[in-house]
């Protein structure tokens, strides 16, 4: 079976030779099932799914990392490995150990009002200010799954798409109907869209 992320690959082989061959392999199932035990949730299957097809990009790695050798997969967004994205969520656990209140000037909406919670999962980043985050701890009106964009001055208004599956969706409409530009760094804009 094909999946979604499979043919998002397919596009992005005929789009950028560059951006396709910095793709890391899949992810095996020891990988995701160490990762979804690291950060103690269930993940939802089509992140798993994501994982299994590619297992975020090349040398996104602390130890390995080179941020000015990076090519972004999609705008600005470097995907990170499972290894990356376990670094990442410790990283900005630790940040961010002492908020443990909600933010009082923030109406509770789909996101939860906090500096940052350890059910998110940061899956992408873009230059080391911003992420793209599985939402595995939602608010009262968000979803399970939902992917929202983390910075330091978002809104916590509403997630970006109610789950992975229609994250993805999105992506792979635009790709397939040719909705980008390719940026002045060889990037892979959407002018109509989050990423």
């Amino acid at each position: 079976m094909k999946t979604i992320w499979d043919a998002i690959l397919d596009h992005l082989r005929s789009i950028s030779t560059d951006i396709y061959s910095s793709v890391n392999a899949p992810a095996s199932p020891s990988e995701i099932r160490r990762l979804e035990e690291a950060v103690g949730v269930s993940l939802p299957p089509f992140f798993r799914e994501y994982l299994s097809a590619m297992n975020g990009q090349r040398n996104t790695e602390e130890a390995v990392r080179d941020r000015n050798a990076e090519i972004p997969l999609l705008g600005c967004y470097i995907f990170l490995s499972a290894a990356g994205i376990l670094e990442t969520w410790a990283m900005m656990n630790g940040l961010f150990a002492a908020e443990t209140e909600p933010l009082d000037w923030v109406e509770e909406n789909q996101i939860k009002p906090y500096i940052w919670r350890r059910q998110w999962i940061p899956f992408a980043e873009c230059e080391g200010s911003a992420y793209a985050v599985l939402d595995c701890g939602p608010g009262k009106n968000g979803t399970y799954g939902q992917v929202f964009f983390w910075d330091s001055g978002m809104d916590y208004s509403e997630a970006a798409a109610g789950s992975f599956a229609e994250f993805s969706e999105g992506l792979l409409f635009r790709l397939a109907e040719k909705r980008f530009e390719i940026g002045e760094f060889g990037t892979i804009d959407f002018p109509d869209f989050y990423i």
